[in-house]
């Protein structure tokens, strides 16, 4: 896991990028905690119910990753809790999203919720958009290798 400063701004200096042996470091330290990871068995439920603990009071916790790898039900309640941190979280993905949606995190004062749709830029669904068009023009001329398909 690398810590690096924000893509808006020029390349990091010399030594701002430094890989890290746990998590304690950036959640006792980091103001805004944000997870970007693939969701592996490795990674799922990383953020459990040891890790708000140890984030500074008043840090912000964002997941834009992958549902699963941040508890909900272990965040719901380090945020019901007033005597520990964070303040508050933002979630785009969950462990259980469409017609399965199953969360506590509705409702709850501290935390700002989206319906996985943070990696929706006008050049994301441009992209998804040519792909698409490129998956139909390709099965129309029976060329069907590579096109992603739902079989029964």
């Amino acid at each position: 896991m690398a810590v690096q400063g924000s893509s808006h701004r020029p390349p990091p200096a010399e030594g701002a990028v430094r890989r890290i042996a746990s998590l304690e470091d950036p959640l006792a330290t980091g103001d805004v905690v944000s997870v970007h990871l693939p969701l592996t068995e490795r990674t799922r439920g990383m953020i459990g119910r040891a890790e708000p603990a140890l984030m500074r009071p008043g840090a912000i916790l964002l997941n834009t990753a992958r549902g699963g790898i941040v508890d909900e039900q272990a965040l719901t309640d380090a945020l019901r809790d007033p005597a520990r941190p964070p303040a508050a979280a933002a979630v785009d993905p969950f462990a259980h999203e469409h017609a399965a949606f199953a969360s506590p995190l509705p409702g709850l004062p501290g935390a700002l919720l989206t319906p996985h749709l943070a990696g929706t830029t006008r050049c994301a669904m441009a992209g998804a958009a040519l792909r698409r068009a490129d998956h139909i023009a390709a099965l129309l001329a029976d060329r069907p290798d590579g096109v992603p398909a739902a079989t029964r």
